[in-house]
């Protein structure tokens, strides 16, 4: 499979759940890359036409402690899709690393109950005039930045959307 591209930073997810998830992903990918590379778009377009797909397979979609109970009491963080049956967590991001992408690893590591954590980016992104591979510059940073904090997850992958 071409589309999407994936890097996988620690372990592997239940074969079954990637290769599902890969496949609701692929089969929108005209959609994607269509909102990807319009200008100031953002990821909750993605979210939205991932969602039947991805619920097929057992996700909530925004998941906040008052659907499942991830974070501690009083945390307002949210997560784009939860499948409380596997552990498997999505966040998609419309933008390379930065806050948002540090933020969606920070709260897979406060989530004890999430096991797999998955990080979509887009893999090519238009920034001021100029395109930046916002997939490969995610991966490599969580990669090489994280292996200290990869604790409870028994997985992390990137995917360029």
């Amino acid at each position: 499979m071409d589309y999407p591209l994936y890097y996988i930073i620690k372990n592997q997810l239940p074969q079954p759940d990637f290769e599902g998830i890969l496949k609701v992903i692929a089969a929108q990918k005209d959609y994607i890359v269509n909102i990807r590379d319009t200008k100031n778009e953002k990821s909750r377009k993605i979210e939205l036409i991932l969602r039947p797909g991805l619920e097929e397979l057992g996700f909530i979609h925004s998941v906040t402690n008052r659907k499942v109970q991830l974070f501690q009491q009083g945390c307002l963080f949210e997560v784009d899709y939860f499948n409380p049956s596997t552990g498997v967590a999505i966040e998609i991001e419309r933008c390379n690393l930065y806050t948002k992408v540090w933020l969606a690893l920070l709260k897979m590591l406060e989530a004890e109950k999430i096991r797999h954590g998955i990080i979509m980016v887009p893999s090519v992104r238009v920034f001021r005039n100029k395109g930046e591979n916002s997939f490969e510059l995610t991966y490599k940073r969580l990669r090489d930045s994280t292996h200290n904090l990869r604790v409870h997850l028994s997985s992390l992958i990137v995917i360029g959307y």
